[in-house]
């Protein structure tokens, strides 16, 4: 009921995000939620449902979409750099997981635990974020922990342009690699390894660094990894764009429901 706060950060687990959002919204506040959407499709779909025709700011913190690096590389294939896309592929893998910590989210689904809910919304959005819309997905998961969620997941995908491609994502991997992706054209490719090195190749081998530093790396406490860096720069990006829907390039409601569309496709496999 406080007139002088006009955003709300939903940062509560997935099962929750529904109540938060329909009483922010009644309450004509403006919302700002984490990922995933909600903790299932049938919820996501009544939250998508109630912001229609609300002129609210309503969006999803997808912030590895301010990555410099993937900034850029969106940027690089809007402008034709590499042409029409051919395939676009991510890898994601992490040493993250203490299974003696029971209490840990990540091991509860209904607190967006698990690869798909956890990683997979981030890895989902970046393939529409920078390949385009999905048209057909097949997957699958592994559990090689004792809990009950999944700590691997694989999936293919065919996008609306002809292009394909496919996500790999675990919580299990002896190393942290990072986030490593590779989308390829008809003129050449572009690949980021461990957020931090983006090259080109064109069609004929040649290869050129065209990596954009991370300014706030070197950020007391928002330096501690490239998930604080851009999250930051999500914010910035919010505080500069917000009334400008042309230049936001945030992901709202109806961009994080059909990621969680795929990851329901998964989920159920």
């Amino acid at each position: 009921n406080d007139k002088e706060i006009n955003l709300i950060f939903i940062e509560t687990p997935p099962y929750t995000h529904k109540k938060f959002l329909i009483e922010s919204i009644k309450h004509n506040k403006n919302v700002f939620c984490e990922k995933p959407l909600s903790g299932n499709l049938k919820d996501a779909k009544i939250m998508l449902g109630y912001m229609k025709n609300k002129k609210n700011f309503a969006f999803v913190n997808h912030q590895l979409r301010f990555h410099p690096n993937i900034l850029k590389m969106r940027k690089l294939i809007k402008e034709g750099l590499i042409g029409k896309i051919n395939y676009s592929t991510i890898e994601h893998h992490t040493n993250m997981i203490d299974e003696k910590n029971t209490e840990n989210w990540w091991f509860n689904k209904k607190s967006g635990g698990g690869q798909v809910l956890a990683l997979g919304s981030h890895m989902i959005d970046l393939l529409f974020f920078l390949s385009g819309e999905i048209k057909k997905v097949q997957s699958l998961k592994g559990n090689f922990l004792k809990n009950k969620v999944e700590s691997f997941f694989s999936m293919i995908c065919e996008f609306k342009n002809g292009s394909v491609g496919n996500i790999n994502c675990s919580c299990i991997s002896s190393v942290d690699s990072g986030l490593n992706i590779i989308v390829s054209g008809e003129k050449g490719t572009l690949k980021l390894n461990n957020f931090d090195k983006l090259i080109f190749e064109n069609s004929k081998g040649k290869s050129k660094n065209i990596s954009v530093k991370d300014n706030l790396k070197s950020e007391k406490t928002i330096g501690v990894n490239p998930w604080r860096t851009s999250l930051v720069k999500y914010l910035q990006h919010i505080v500069k764009n917000s009334n400008d829907r042309k230049k936001f390039l945030g992901a709202d409601f109806s961009q994080a429901f059909k990621t969680q569309i795929i990851m329901d496709k998964i989920i159920n496999n």
